[in-house]
């Protein structure tokens, strides 16, 4: 992918299509079990407005870029409103905390997924139009290869962190980031309208 085939907005989150389908999917339907509820459709606009106030969002009159990385397969993302990736992808829509356009990134196998959302990362770093980078990786795939964009982006940049990236987990990561992170679990059980004290 070169450089001039992407505009960056000052505000990009990138999403792992997959994290949603098996990741989200999956704990929203073990954790609707457990509670003996089932557990609404994940919001994608309101999920996108939480995960923009944590990364550091304030105001109305922000851009957000969000890029869905996903298989050259996937059309859908399981259990969100909207679903259709085809209705998403070039779409934008006003929300509390400004506009949030969608743009769909297939590997179209070319790459795989994994090295497409790395290089996307990387390309995003670089970028001095980025001002905040929100990464929503399937980490426990290929942690291994952002934990190592991110460290040679420090290294490049000779920075102790990538101050203007924050990656979103499920759990606390084994070995610290070279960038800011923040849970994803949280957000998602405002979404889904569970409390502490059903917890």
């Amino acid at each position: 992918m070169e450089k001039n085939q992407i505009t960056f907005a000052s505000n990009v989150l990138l999403l792992d299509v997959t994290f949603i389908n098996e990741t989200v999917y999956g704990a929203k339907r073990f954790l609707g079990e457990r509670l003996g509820r089932e557990l609404p459709d994940t919001d994608l606009v309101d999920w996108m407005i939480c995960l923009g106030l944590d990364g550091g969002l304030r105001g109305g009159m922000n851009e957000m870029q969000i890029l869905l990385v996903g298989d050259e397969g996937a059309h859908e993302l399981k259990g969100c409103v909207p679903a259709a990736l085809e209705e998403l992808d070039g779409k934008a829509c006003q929300t509390s905390l400004g506009e949030f356009s969608f743009s769909v990134v297939p590997s179209a196998g070319i790459v795989s997924r994994a090295a497409l959302f790395n290089e996307l990362a990387q390309l995003a770093l670089d970028a001095k139009e980025v001002e905040r980078l929100m990464l929503v990786p399937r980490f426990h795939e290929y942690g291994e290869e952002l934990t190592k964009t991110l460290h040679d982006f420090c290294e490049e940049k000779e920075c102790d962190g990538a101050d203007k990236a924050l990656c979103f987990l499920m759990e606390e990561p084994e070995e610290p980031l070279r960038c800011r992170t923040d849970l994803a679990t949280y957000s998602l059980l405002h979404i889904w309208g569970v409390s502490a004290e059903d917890l």
